[in-house]
């Protein structure tokens, strides 16, 4: 191999990581299921294989160098176990369908070097980082490519070694470097993309959702109950005598409380629910698709759990008992906000009639 060929393949090696770092951040960005997830960054990483096997460095006749063993390498890191079967049943299929003298090596090597990379993830983390050190090993670890000498005529394999072996190693650990740094850097910026979109939703006490999420998910059900037809409800719940419980215990114990009525809640709902803090102590339901006489039952549990649970906070064992309102939306007249409203009179009418109950409202 000649210098500009090196150049050339690192150069079309720099065009596709480019393109698969975006794809890659388009995938972790929007998928948020974690096997999809997986399947979509192997497919990925498969078709970047191909691509590069479409335009490769061809070293011999039915002999190419691409950027294969780069990406494969890399496949266990950020595409899980289930991509990299994915990614590498592509490459090797389609390194079979192009045929050749290194057909069935090169499908082999694509087998040694995906192994080589899944092996990698049983590294802890500390002694490696994530850095160019790691990058540096993966690199190395490509020399496991060179399975494909093996199925060579031995004065072709050895003319390739003495030829090519350096270039080759060159390339990939060039190639895996600058992939590895792009991707861990998309990684780490969509990471802290959540994290800040978490903070902005989430309350830091409760770890529920805030008013901002609640209010977003509400006016979605809003939308379908007047388009579909379909009910919903809300519950709004308010801790009993909370007040006391701060002027007794102090604040710091208030929080605790709190913070636990939510762990309650949080347990006693659907994934499909949204339980969010509303404002001081209370905390609001919103439940879709759901009916008076399951939104009540819902409510019934919710209070119930909470009264049944002495919530130890140090040494102090507090019984709470919280007062709920529900609202029901089974027409398409009705707005959120004044399902809300419903909600928040049959919560203060479940206070006036002496705490620790579930009261029933209609959205007009």
């Amino acid at each position: 191999m000649e210098i500009s060929e090196i150049v050339a393949a690192y150069i079309r090696v720099l065009a596709l990581a480019v393109l698969v770092v975006y794809g890659y951040a388009w995938v972790i960005r929007t998928i948020s299921q974690r096997l999809m997830r997986g399947v979509a960054a192997g497919l990925l990483f498969g078709l970047g294989g191909i691509l590069s096997m479409n335009d490769p460095i061809v070293m011999r006749p039915g002999l190419i160098y691409d950027a294969r063993s780069i990406l494969l390498i890399l496949s266990p890191l950020y595409t899980g176990a289930i991509g990299t079967i994915i990614a590498a049943a592509m490459m090797g299929t389609h390194r079979l369908v192009l045929g050749g003298v290194g057909a069935m090596g090169g499908a082999v090597s694509v087998i040694l070097v995906a192994l080589c990379g899944y092996a990698s993830t049983f590294i802890p983390r500390h002694r490696v980082g994530t850095g160019w050190l790691r990058s540096l090993l993966l690199g190395l670890a490509t020399i496991s490519s060179f399975i494909v000498l093996v199925f060579l005529p031995p004065e072709v394999a050895w003319d390739l070694l003495l030829s090519a072996a350096a270039p080759v190693m060159l390339a990939n650990i060039l190639g895996v470097l600058l992939l590895a740094d792009l991707l861990e850097r998309e990684k780490q910026r969509v990471r802290m993309v959540r994290v800040l979109e978490n903070e902005a939703s989430v309350d830091p006490l409760t770890k529920l959702p805030n008013r901002r999420v609640f209010q977003r998910a509400a006016d979605r059900c809003a939308e379908e109950a007047s388009n579909r037809g379909r009910p919903f409800s809300i519950v709004m719940l308010d801790v009993d005598h909370f007040k006391k419980i701060n002027d007794t215990w102090g604040h710091n114990v208030g929080d605790t409380v709190l913070s636990r009525v939510a762990d309650i809640i949080r347990r006693a709902v659907r994934k499909t629910d949204v339980a969010a803090r509303y404002g001081g102590e209370e905390i609001i339901i919103l439940l879709p698709n759901t009916e008076e006489g399951d939104a009540s039952t819902v409510a019934e549990k919710i209070r119930h759990a909470i009264e049944s649970e002495d919530l130890v906070v140090g040494v102090t064992a507090i019984k709470v008992t919280v007062s709920i309102g529900v609202a029901v939306v089974d027409s398409s007249g009705t707005n959120i906000r004044a399902t809300i409203e419903a909600a928040d009179r049959a919560l203060y009418r479940a206070k006036t009639a002496g705490r620790n109950r579930v009261e029933l409202a209609r959205a007009a």
